[in-house]
């Protein structure tokens, strides 16, 4: 029998060993493992630059925009009225919200002839006995008549309007010792709720209102009951609403805009009877 690990003198037998495949070597496997590792670390720092890149750009666009947003501010846009007509309850509405303009109270029918007026309606009612202003009125500090058959009451303290309904109320004295505008009416909704008045007859409307938190007049477009027309107010969302003075009631709403005329309209009379050398109107001037 011959055997493979009999070696003659004569003879020379290489002997090689199995060399195991690459795939199997530790080399390989660190190698695989230091790539894995720079390639995780790779992707780590770009994610870190990426996250800090957008930062700076987050960054650098709220400077640009605060730095472009502070010009619009100190800018005054031009002042209007926005208006938009409506229907509550089957009662055509419209609704009128001044722009950049503020309110205040003044006494004449000439007294509205300033061309920076952009919205006027008459407020307090006039006595007929005697032509005076009806309720408790004060025009800039001044007190030119009392009273308190109406409850409801505006007060304009720093160009801003408060609306409720009080047999008396502190706004009156404030108003007096802070040079503001006071006057009494009709209340027509509180806490936005509709509150019942005695007129019954029908006629054309308008009302003060708070409504989604800004203050707007609102007129109705047909001859409405002041219980019709209180209630599509409150039925509107309308959280607080006194009576201005309606049916022939003179009144004008002025768009203003930018390199263009005014376009002004106006409603009711203007009467020439000493009965109204006292009408009063809640106006708003452009806020210049």
């Amino acid at each position: 029998m011959k055997h493979f690990d009999d070696i003659k003198d004569d003879e020379i037998r290489i002997i090689s060993r199995q060399e195991k495949p690459f795939y199997r070597k530790w080399w390989f496997w660190a190698a695989v493992a230091g790539v894995i590792a720079i390639t995780a670390i790779g992707l780590l720092q770009t994610r870190k630059n990426h996250r800090d890149l957008a930062a700076s750009m987050d960054m650098t666009a709220a400077n640009i925009e605060s730095e472009a947003v502070a010009p619009t501010i100190m800018r005054t846009e031009p002042a209007t009225v926005l208006v938009r007509d409506t229907s509550v309850n089957d009662v055509p509405l419209r609704l009128y919200t001044p722009v950049n303009a503020v309110p205040e109270l003044c006494v004449g029918y000439s007294s509205t002839n300033d061309p920076s007026l952009i919205l006027a309606f008459q407020a307090a009612d006039v006595r007929a006995d005697n032509n005076d202003i009806l309720g408790a009125f004060v025009l800039k500090g001044e007190l030119l008549s009392r009273g308190r058959s109406k409850k409801g009451f505006c007060a304009i303290l720093d160009g801003k309007i408060q609306l409720g309904m009080a047999e008396s109320t502190p706004l009156l004295e404030e108003t007096i010792e802070k040079e503001g505008y006071f006057f009494r009416q009709y209340p027509l909704v509180l806490d936005g709720q509709m509150v019942q008045n005695k007129p019954k007859n029908k006629a054309l409307r308008h009302a003060l209102c708070e409504y989604n938190g800004a203050i707007v007049t609102v007129s109705s477009m047909g001859r409405e009951s002041l219980h019709d027309f209180a209630q599509a107010l409150a039925d509107l969302g309308v959280q607080n609403a006194i009576y201005l003075v309606g049916d022939d009631a003179y009144g004008f709403c002025r768009t203003l805009t930018e390199n263009a005329p005014a376009e002004t309209t106006t409603w009711g009379v203007q009467h020439d009877s000493k009965t109204y050398e006292k009408v009063s109107f809640i106006v708003w001037r452009a806020n210049d």
